[in-house]
């Protein structure tokens, strides 16, 4: 598996693991707390109390509706580019794209708020390491899709990869 197939492994994950921590912690700060597990609420408080995480703990408007957007939006998303990635199918490049650029736009105000709020505690350099990756891993999906034209190669050589290099 070359660079890009490691990379697209990584994208794959990212997509699979992002459904239940949506699901079951991302969506907590716009759906009533009867509709989550116990063991669900305790690890979000957990991450809250450890963390320091601001945010989730206060839910500002603007975050909530980052939430709402990642809930009704990302979350269908997630199953269609697991799909497309497994399938690699070409067909899922521009909505990768748009779905980056989305998602690195709004990292921008969570990470300067986790950074740089007066709410910021001693916990804030710990707290954008674990927010980092979902700025980092859409942006390199961006870079990935906007590249090549064909972020999986053409029929002709995803079926001549799976048969085999052909001898003269």
């Amino acid at each position: 598996m070359g660079a890009l197939g490691v990379l697209d492994a990584i994208f794959l994950a990212y997509f699979i693991i992002h459904i239940p921590t949506t699901l079951l912690v991302d969506s907590q700060s716009v759906f009533p707390a009867e509709y989550f597990p116990s063991w669900a609420k305790e690890a979000l408080q957990w991450h809250i109390k450890t963390n320091g995480d601001h945010l989730v703990s206060t839910n500002p408007l603007w975050f909530v509706s980052l939430v709402w957007c990642e809930t009704a939006l990302q979350l269908p998303f997630f199953f269609v580019a697991a799909y497309a990635f497994i399938k690699r199918a070409n067909w899922i490049r521009v909505p990768c794209i748009i779905y980056g650029a989305h998602v690195v736009t709004t990292m921008v105000p969570i990470l300067t708020d986790i950074l740089f709020s007066p709410a910021a505690g001693p916990h804030s350099p710990a707290l954008a390491a674990i927010y980092a990756p979902y700025l980092l891993l859409p942006l390199a999906l961006v870079v990935r899709m906007a590249v090549s034209p064909l972020p999986f190669g053409s029929k002709r050589s995803q079926k001549r990869s799976k048969s085999g290099p052909k001898t003269a």
